[in-house]
């Protein structure tokens, strides 16, 4: 707490330094893109709410047709799928899976099913990755059944740019200050969550309005009450860290741990799992060393198997600290962890699980943001020695059609 009994928000206070002094400390991007995030989501609620007639055009006449659903990215891009792919499959009542571009790149026939039409839903932020390219046309070049929804943070980036070009393709750019300028993706990623999953309810679109407005107080919340915690545990000397989540947030565990791990540079070594899952076999990696994140269900069903892990690693007495995320702290959670963080300490809010990763990732970019600068790293451009980038670059995408019938090696997308 401060001298006027408020709490501190160290977030605010980095982005509150002069430009001169976040330039060294290389933060002139990352904590004011965490910081807002949450205002732009309405706006991009309300970019796919304006074009409602066609996309329920171009949705109905495909899932009308027996289709599969794809989702698909690289990277963080990728899991933005993993945190919706239950809302789809659920909304729109069709076969939906997550399947990385870098995937479809390498081995499209495990992911491709010919002769039975499918929407493939590409997320990127820039677009201007070669995988993200390569996808889409080994897509097109391996079925003629593939239809393309494309969401971007970038209307001028390479994707775009052959979106506009293709047939059966819907495209939907986001505010360019979707478009992180940091290394590491925060405010691109929430806000493709909120586009996805507002796809998800494109027949119930007031449905989820409402929903939406219960999304952004949570995530004031979070970003008004948790750096302070989290910059606290960021001051521990932990090596690893384990990420836990259910349902949506096992999406959320997976980005969270490469926000922490990718911000570090991996100087912190990170996992994820679900709550159940890291009986079988990962708990060996939680030592003394160790950070559990655990992004609790609200749903008290799937939360029971939760607290009973939490109570497992208690009692086996495992990892340095327990950072219990939930919606509001109750006196099992304050037992079993060692720090806390709330979303909805009123208990007002009545989010869904499917709802909150927006929410809950806010911990994971805050984690690898104050963990960076503990470390003596640029957020920014953590990456020292430039292993990685923005974008990535050295990629080479091959014809995979080309290849099968003459042995030929003929570039389609290179960066």
């Amino acid at each position: 707490m401060n001298k006027e009994g408020m709490k501190n928000n160290p977030l605010k206070e980095l982005i509150d330094l002069p430009a001169s002094e976040k330039k060294k400390m290389g933060i002139l991007y990352t904590p004011t893109e965490i910081q807002n995030q949450v205002e732009l989501w309405e706006d991009t609620f309300r970019r796919i709410k304006n074009k409602e007639p066609e996309i329920s055009s171009f949705i109905d006449g495909i899932i009308n047709k027996d289709a599969v659903l794809i989702l698909t990215g690289a990277g963080t891009s990728e899991f933005i799928g993993y945190c919706v792919e239950g809302l789809f499959r659920k909304n729109l009542k069709v076969p939906t899976n997550v399947f990385s571009t870098t995937k479809i790149v390498t081995n499209p026939e495990h992911v491709i099913i010919k002769g039975r039409p499918f929407l493939l839903v590409s997320f990127a932020r820039s677009g201007n990755s070669p995988e993200s390219i390569g996808a889409v046309k080994i897509a097109n070049s391996t079925s003629e059944l593939v239809n393309h929804i494309i969401v971007t943070c970038n209307a001028k980036g390479d994707l775009a740019k052959l979106a506009r070009r293709m047939k059966k393709t819907l495209l939907i750019p986001l505010s360019d200050k979707t478009n992180d300028k940091g290394l590491a993706m925060t405010s691109s990623f929430s806000n493709m969550v909120i586009a996805a999953q507002t796809l998800s309810f494109y027949r119930h679109l007031d449905k989820y309005s409402s929903a939406l407005k219960r999304i952004i107080k949570a995530g004031e919340n979070m970003l008004e009450d948790s750096p302070d915690t989290i910059k606290k545990v960021c001051s521990l000397n932990f090596l690893r860290a384990v990420f836990l989540g259910d349902g949506a947030n096992y999406g959320t565990a997976i980005e969270s741990h490469l926000k922490l791990q990718e911000l570090t540079s991996g100087k912190v070594m990170c996992a994820f799992d679900t709550f159940m899952g890291l009986r079988h076999g990962p708990e060996a990696v939680i030592d003394d060393r160790t950070l559990v994140v655990a992004f609790m269900s609200t749903d008290p069903y799937v939360r029971r198997y939760e607290e009973d892990l939490l109570f497992e690693l208690h009692e086996k007495r495992l990892g340095m600290a327990v950072l219990a995320c939930t919606s509001r702290i109750n006196e099992k959670i304050r037992e079993l962890s060692d720090f806390t963080l709330e979303f909805d300490p009123e208990g007002s809010l009545n989010l869904d699980d499917d709802l909150t990763p927006p929410v809950y990732v806010i911990a994971g970019q805050l984690l690898g943001l104050f963990k960076s600068l503990n470390l003596g790293l640029k957020p920014d451009s953590p990456s020292e020695s430039g292993v990685i980038h923005r974008v990535v670059e050295g990629v080479r995408i091959y014809d995979p059609t080309i290849f099968r019938e003459k042995g030929i090696f003929r570039v389609i997308a290179k960066r």
